[in-house]
């Protein structure tokens, strides 16, 4: 009978380990976006799905509700079930207006944080955080002894049930779970959360002085970075479906070798970023030849338009609702800023965080 062959072991696999994808680093260097925003003049011909308060009155769609004229300067939120949630400027006097059969809710705090679907709030008081539902009823507190620094918690966003907040004035971020209480480290410091794609975006340390500044886009459940974009750029928003980052070019402090040759800011008040690719898609800036001054605050709904709050060289605002050719429309008409003799003076429109 033939011998048995000795059973034959295959050699070692010699295929290479794939090699991680690299981080693009990507530069924002002043050069022209594919559109510039082209402010329009005349009566109201649109209207926008970011509901604003003007004047004591919010305005939601064809919707109004009047919540008085003492208010001014401050922020607004659209809660479920017919809430909103209005926090007076820094009065610290932040008010749940719920329907009529039920009384106005008052938290105090210094700021306040909302979920994008309005379910959380989060109200910040000297580095404790308070979470409540949207009815203005209190869940669980975060405080300022549990961080171990100096200055308590800083809430960035909301995901979910999750509240994503950083330690103190430098530290890292954490991950605090109003259900169950749980508090998980974040190893980056966020500037903002977006709850529809689950990113943050990390920004450079205040604290620590640069020549350059660059942002980066991170994804939280894996901590991937998906890219850096250097370039003198203060990301204020992401778009309602996180498709796109809202900036301003305008930063008071940029070193020399962010600003143009002549000292110019290389960006207006308005940066439109496609979160995809970290380009810039468009940008708005002042026209002094139309009198028009650099937008001064917006918010990008999903259906892809933005709501821009437009200066003048007056001194008055108008509300304008803008696609991402730059083309506009008219939302509601100017009006006078409060105290328009002095720049802290307030602008009449303020538009939902949410």
């Amino acid at each position: 009978m033939p011998t048995p062959s000795a059973p034959v072991t295959p050699p070692p696999s010699t295929a290479p380990t794939p090699a991680p994808t690299p981080t693009p680093t990507l530069t924002a260097d002043g050069s022209p976006a594919p559109a510039d925003l082209r402010p329009a003049t005349g009566d109201p011909t649109a209207t926008t799905e970011i509901p604003y308060l003007v004047d004591g009155v919010i305005h939601d769609g064809s919707r109004t509700l009047t919540v008085g004229r003492s208010i001014s300067g401050g922020s607004l939120w659209d809660l479920p079930g017919g809430r909103w949630l209005v926090a007076q400027g820094e009065t610290g006097v932040v008010r749940v207006l719920q329907p009529l059969d039920l009384a106005t809710v008052r938290l105090r705090g210094d700021t306040v944080t909302v979920a994008g679907d309005g379910n959380l709030i989060v109200v910040e008081t000297r580095g404790t955080l308070r979470a409540y539902e949207a009815g203005g009823i209190l869940i669980r507190t975060l405080p300022a002894s549990a961080c171990d620094c100096a200055a308590g918690f800083e809430a960035v966003g909301v995901i979910d049930r999750v509240v994503y907040a950083n330690r103190g004035s430098g530290g890292d971020a954490v991950a605090w779970d109003v259900l169950d209480g749980n508090i998980t480290p974040v190893p980056h410091r966020l500037a903002l959360v977006d709850a529809a794609t689950g990113t943050a975006l990390v920004a450079p340390d205040p604290n620590t002085p640069s020549a350059r500044t660059c942002n980066a886009l991170v994804d939280l459940a894996s901590d991937r970075t998906l890219w850096r974009l250097c370039g003198p750029l203060l990301f204020r928003s992401f778009s309602a479906d996180g498709r796109y980052l809202l900036a301003t070019g305008e930063i008071d402090g940029l070193a020399d070798s962010e600003l143009n040759p002549d000292r110019t800011f290389r960006y207006g008040g308005l940066v439109v970023v496609r979160t995809s690719d970290a380009a810039v898609v468009l940008e708005g800036r002042g026209d002094p030849a139309t009198g028009i001054d650099s937008p001064v605050s917006y918010r990008m709904g999903s259906d892809g338009t933005v709501t821009v709050q437009v200066g003048a060289a007056a001194g008055s605002r108008a509300l304008q609702r803008c696609n991402l050719n730059g083309v506009c429309q008219v939302v509601a008409p100017a009006r006078p800023r409060d105290q328009v003799d002095i720049p802290e003076g307030e602008d009449p429109y303020f538009l939902a965080g949410n």
